[in-house]
């Protein structure tokens, strides 16, 4: 079997990010209020609040601070038949993770399919995880610079050059294969809405994309949206449920 992954995160609070990394309230660093207005150099805290702040953007791409919410995977035969496509979304991060590696402990693929999944999708899940000490159903080897047992479209398309890296809608729109509807900055909106079915379905054309592309890249015939989508279980895990 060969799958492609592909996850939805969200970011943590700036509250959580603040106490992770130490910028918590009891260390007095932004209590102004403490600090006599004549001897207090606000342009030197502001720049370090500026800095600050850019650490916290770039957070969103850390497993060590931000969770997954959506894990969408399509499922194929070795000869690239469609058999599958699932996501599981929701606020049990824990859950979700139990019941991907469950999946991926009954299916064992030869081939994982991803887009920047060495540098993002594949070390969150590890991180996640083990943060949350559920422990994968196989051992998964990030190692870059080949194209077996993981599959990433953007590094391969660049050759592992970061100069190079092009964004899953551009590489699509490159390979005149159907491209995204929308862009992962609306992802926390649509949670925050409850559109969670939504995202869940977004995340599943993300993938699909993505099996266009490597089709392209290994001279397969690309099949339709419908056919690959055809299948679609979008499961809920939900803590209340």
């Amino acid at each position: 079997m060969k799958v492609v992954l592909d996850i939805e995160t969200l970011m943590t609070s700036r509250e959580h990010w603040d106490a992770l990394v130490g910028l918590g309230k009891e260390d007095g660093s932004h209590d102004l209020a403490s600090s006599p207005a004549d001897l207090f150099d606000y342009s030197e805290y502001e720049a370090q609040r500026q800095k600050e702040d850019e650490a916290y953007q770039r957070s969103a791409f850390d497993g060590t601070f931000s969770r997954i919410i959506v894990i969408g995977l399509l499922v194929f035969s070795d000869g690239m038949v469609p058999q599958q496509a699932l996501a599981w979304f929701g606020e049990d991060e824990a859950e979700l993770l139990r019941r991907f590696w469950s999946k991926i402990a009954e299916i064992r693929p030869s081939l994982w399919i991803t887009h920047n999944g060495l540098g993002f999708d594949l070390p969150f899940l590890k991180k996640r995880s083990v943060i949350h000490q559920v422990k994968p159903s196989i051992d998964l080897n990030l190692a870059k610079f080949r194209m077996d047992p993981i599959y990433d479209t953007m590094a391969v398309w660049s050759n592992w050059d970061m100069r190079g890296w092009v964004k899953l809608d551009v590489l699509a729109r490159a390979l005149q294969v159907p491209t995204k509807s929308g862009s992962g900055c609306q992802v926390a909106d649509m949670w925050e809405k409850q559109d969670r079915k939504e995202v869940a379905l977004y995340c599943l054309q993300d993938t699909y994309v993505t099996y266009a592309c490597y089709s392209r890249m290994t001279y397969r015939a690309v099949k339709s949206v419908e056919e690959v989508l055809n299948k679609v279980e979008c499961i809920l895990v939900d803590p209340d449920r």
